[in-house]
């Protein structure tokens, strides 16, 4: 899209002054507001798949011009839902289950506008097309054979498709006052044709062949971030393709281009899929096209008109290339995955080379007792099941047949010994140990797990828990569950009553019994024995149920009494219409 059109119509619309406009200076600094996710949780592919399923309808719904996955406040998956104006209506809040978030971006534009000449021309340079105004130099690439490239837009370089291949790249931009044939830095040798008919694109990207004495491969010395690293970012097998794509969500990033020059952000979309105007008459898009896979960079101060063909490089001292800019609207930044530029061209970054790998670590030998669960309580009498977690969390593997005792330091006996598998570095596994407590003494124990592995961290080689045994005298627990029902005209009623019992079976009053229903509605669902007169009884109701609900779950929660312990495993019901723990109550006829 043409600068030069736009600036026709400021006085039409605000929003396409942004997409024109030269700001040079630059305020940010880096942002480390959202740390970048290491690994695909079931969330993550939940909203992906929500994602994709949704997007070519929702990029039908007049208003919406992309979607992206991006992170709620409390750091979990969302689909976003971008937006060219606020009063979109009609937006779900949830897709499959995926909660929605919503964003204002306004339409999103190519970006190209215009800079000055220079030889060798620094990365983010103004350069372009004859025909079209100016963009950015991105990178000097080069290929197996040694040629050297200038990387940047299919926009910028080859005129969105309208451009011959040999066609000459001039730097500066026409715009900025290059003129063929003394400003000619290369020739035209491949683009990626953008589909601008409905179809789905991936990268706006063309490569024109130059030379090192016509380009150089850094950015400026005294405002730029440097030299690229000729390796990109997240790709430790060095197979030229982010590892894992999921982990560039939180990034932070930095550019050099030819309008906003040195500028910070963040990654706070992937995935995105959004529709990009390249042409606009008055102020309706009239020209575009739909990119997928792409990346959303913010503030939307990160880049201006012009901008377009900027490389996009980690911000944390590597200069690691992760994207190519391409387009934006007030509020975001859209750019191309660096890995699927240079693939589609054969072609890798000229730039720094990566630091040598780390050495291997020193072997470690470390396994753990990560902890140990048992329930807070119990009765004396009954079998414990008490479960010790144990991690190899050292880099070697340890052999089969490690044994892990547990202890019961209060009486001071051997609840049991179990021996392990083999588990090699990050293996974990779970053994269950069964505590009959017949024997064991009244109050609070101390279980402690211990492995008997002599390794080089005894510090984590022992955990502990703590279990209360109470006496069965002391125990209480549900003796009977009745219910009644009752109709009244269109709805009805239910009604049930809780007997608790003491350790003998005795009714007992002064006990507080919480409930719940398994329906959503004005009800009852705590009561206290003896209160209404009755003997060790209470009620709960849950009063104007629907005609259309059929029926009606009420589950003992909890049951409290002074110097006394609720033990479910008691429950009982003599004439069988429930568990003693949940009833279920149906609709009269």
């Amino acid at each position: 899209m043409r600068c030069t059109r736009l600036a026709a119509l400021l006085v039409i619309g605000a929003g396409l002054w942004t997409a024109c406009s030269d700001s040079s200076r630059d305020l940010l600094g880096p942002s480390a507001a959202t740390p970048a996710l290491t690994r695909i949780t079931p969330d993550f592919r939940a909203a992906l798949a929500a994602q994709k399923r949704h997007t070519p309808a929702l990029l039908r719904v007049p208003g919406i011009v992309g979607t992206a996955i991006g992170l709620a406040p409390d750091g979990k998956p969302t689909v976003r839902l971008l937006l060219a104006q606020p009063n979109v209506t009609g937006l779900p809040l949830v897709l499959d289950g995926v909660p929605v978030s919503t964003e204002v971006t306004g339409m999103f534009f190519v970006r190209s506008d215009p800079t000055k000449r220079q030889r060798p021309a620094p990365l983010g340079f103004s350069v372009g097309h004859p025909a079209i105004t100016a963009g950015s130099i991105g990178a000097r690439v080069v290929d197996a054979t040694g040629n050297v490239y200038v990387l940047s837009n299919n926009h910028v370089l080859a005129n969105s498709n309208g451009a011959t291949i040999g066609d000459p790249a001039l730097q500066p931009g026409p715009f900025d006052g290059g003129t063929a044939p003394a400003d000619q830095i290369g020739t035209l040798a491949a683009f990626q044709t953008i589909d601008f008919s409905g179809g789905a694109n991936t990268i706006d990207a063309a490569i024109a062949l130059s030379s090192a004495d016509n380009l150089a491969n850094a950015t400026p010395a005294d405002e730029g971030y440097g030299l690229p690293n000729s390796a990109i970012y997240g790709d430790a097998n060095g197979d030229g393709v982010f590892d894992d794509r999921n982990s560039l969500l939180g990034l932070a990033v930095q550019k050099y281009g030819r309008t906003t020059k040195a500028t910070h952000g963040q990654i706070t979309g992937i995935n995105a899929t959004v529709n990009v105007c390249y042409e606009v008459f008055i102020i309706f898009c009239v020209k575009q096209a739909t990119f997928v896979d792409q990346l959303i960079i913010e503030p939307g101060t990160f880049s201006g008109g012009g901008d377009s063909g900027s490389l996009i490089v980690a911000d944390d001292g590597s200069n690691r290339p992760v994207g190519l800019l391409f387009a934006g609207s007030s509020t975001q930044t859209i750019a191309n995955r660096i890995d699927l530029v240079l693939n589609h061209f054969g072609v890798r970054i000229d730039g720094g080379e990566p630091p040598p790998p780390p050495p291997p670590p020193a072997p470690v030998t470390d396994l753990a007792i990560t902890s140990v669960g048992a329930p807070p309580t119990a009765t004396q009498g009954n079998t414990v099941n008490v479960s010790v977690a144990v991690k190899n969390v050292g880099n070697q593997d340890i052999p089969a047949g490690v044994a892990v005792t547990l202890t019961d330091l209060t009486d001071g006996t051997v609840i049991g010994t179990q021996t392990l598998q083999a588990l090699g570095a990050g293996a974990a596994a779970t053994l269950v140990f069964p505590w009959n407590t017949t024997a064991s003494s009244l109050g609070t124990h101390v279980l402690q797990a211990q492995h008997a592995l002599a390794d080089d961290n005894v510090g984590n080689n022992q955990a502990s828990a703590s279990v209360t045994l109470n006496s069965v005298s002391l125990i209480i627990h549900v003796g009977d569950l009745d219910a009644t029902t009752s109709r009244s005209g269109s709805s009805w009623s239910a009604t049930v009553q809780i007997t608790v019992h003491d350790a003998d079976h005795n009714p007992l009053n002064g006990a507080t019994v919480v409930g719940h229903w398994s329906q959503i509605g004005l009800n009852s669902d705590t009561c206290t024995t003896g209160e209404l007169g009755g003997n060790g009884t209470c009620i709960v109701v849950f009063p104007s149920l629907k005609k259309s609900v059929a029926s009606v779950n009420m589950t003992v929660v909890s049951v409290t009494y002074p110097g006394r312990t609720y033990d479910r495993t008691f429950n009982h019901d003599p004439d069988g219409d429930s568990n003693g723990t949940t009833i279920k109550v149906l609709r009269p006829n």
